[in-house]
C-alpha cells in the first residue's frame, strides 16, 4: 500500500515555497528623514529579506546631490550629530547609489542593528549632514 502525503504537508511546503519565490520579508524600522542642511524627501524601510538585512529607500526618495554622499548608522542620538562629528563612531553602510529613487543597501551581518540610535545621509567630502532619522 503506497504511504499517501497527509495534506498539511502539502499546504507547508507549498506555503514555503512561495515565500521563498515571492521575497518575503519583515520590516524591522520604517521612518521618514529630518532635515539638518539639505532637505530629504521620502521615506526608509529596514527590512529582512534574503538572509539579510536591508535598508530600502523608497521610490519618491530625493535629496540634493552631491559628490560624496553616504549612508551611515551610529550610535548617537541624531540631535547630537553635526556635520563634523557624523561618522565618528558610526559605521559606513554605503556610498549612496543615488540621490533620489528607490534602493536598497545590504547591512553587513556583524552589525546589530539595536546597538544604533541614528540612520544618517552626510556628506563626508565637505562634512555636512544632509540629515537623518532616529531608530
Amino acid at each position: 500500500m503506497k504511504k499517501v502525503a497527509h495534506p498539511s504537508h502539502f499546504i507547508v511546503s507549498l506555503f514555503l515555497l512561495l515565500v521563498s519565490y515571492t521575497g518575503f520579508s519583515q520590516t524591522i524600522k520604517k521612518g521618514g528623514f529630518e532635515k539638518q542642511n539639505k532637505s530629504i524627501s521620502g521615506t526608509f524601510e529596514i527590512v529582512e529579506r534574503d538572509g539579510g538585512t536591508y535598508i530600502v529607500l523608497s521610490d519618491d526618495f530625493k535629496t540634493k546631490s552631491a559628490p560624496d554622499l553616504k549612508l551611515f548608522l551610529s550610535k548617537k542620538q541624531l540631535a547630537t550629530i553635526t556635520g563634523k562629528n557624523a561618522p565618528y563612531g558610526a559605521v559606513l553602510i554605503s556610498k549612496l547609489k543615488s540621490a533620489k529613487g528607490g534602493q536598497s543597501y545590504k547591512i553587513p551581518s556583524n552589525i546589530v542593528l539595536k546597538e544604533y540610535s541614528s540612520l544618517l545621509i552626510h556628506c563626508e567630502q565637505y562634512g555636512i549632514l544632509w540629515g537623518g532619522s532616529s531608530l
